[in-house]
């Protein structure tokens, strides 16, 4: 029979609902918006989930919308929370902050670029997919090191999350938005020595 690898398991998590409009880009720099009503019953649902599942540590973006979603964890868990920059949302310089047809009123031919290729365009002073995925990658890359065998949790946005799922199951970046990820789902990765495996996607008790 064959031996099964030792592995680290990350467990990521997206932060709950808020109450900012889904057809707006986030701009943390001048807005962080709290959870709200819905938001909290993500968080504590994704922390239900995770209750008969060791946690050995916490990792979060610091955005207040993932750290009040990380909150729920960690008392569930009893275990500290690690903030890390690295984990926060794509940058979309110019465009952050914009509704989309605001952008698609100031910026016509480079909204229909971005529809065309969203993983490919990248608006000016944005960061780009590969980017994104080198930030968060290298993050994921040293916790899975500095966690051997152990069990973490990774609660962050819904753009690392797909990008550092791709990155796990070689998934084609340019497919990254073929990754269903919900606010307040589980997905977690065993990340091995040789390979990687899926262990479940998109987990969260609203879901059927």
């Amino acid at each position: 029979m064959r031996e099964k690898e030792a592995a680290t398991r990350i467990i990521y998590v997206r932060h709950g609902l808020t109450d900012f409009p889904n057809k707006r880009i986030y701009c943390d720099d001048r807005e962080d918006p709290a959870l709200n009503e819905q938001g909290m019953r993500h968080a504590q649902d994704a922390a239900a989930l995770l209750a008969q599942q060791p946690v050995d540590a916490i990792y979060a973006s610091p955005s207040r919308r993932t750290r009040m979603t990380a909150d729920e964890i960690a008392k569930m868990a009893g275990v500290g929370i690690i903030e890390v920059e690295a984990l926060r949302e794509r940058r979309f310089g110019i465009w952050d902050g914009l509704y989309f047809h605001e952008i698609e009123q100031r910026y016509p031919e480079e909204y229909q670029a971005w529809k065309r290729d969203p993983a490919g365009y990248t608006p000016e002073g944005g960061e780009t997919m590969e980017v994104l995925l080198r930030r968060t990658g290298a993050e994921i890359a040293r916790i899975v090191q500095a966690h051997p065998e152990q069990t973490v949790v990774v609660v962050s946005h819904v753009g690392p999350i797909r990008v550092c799922v791709s990155e796990a199951m070689k998934i084609p970046l340019a497919w990254y938005r073929q990754l269903r990820i919900d606010n307040g789902s589980l997905t977690c990765i065993d990340y091995g020595r040789s390979q990687n495996n899926m262990i479940y996607a998109n987990l969260s008790k609203g879901l059927f």
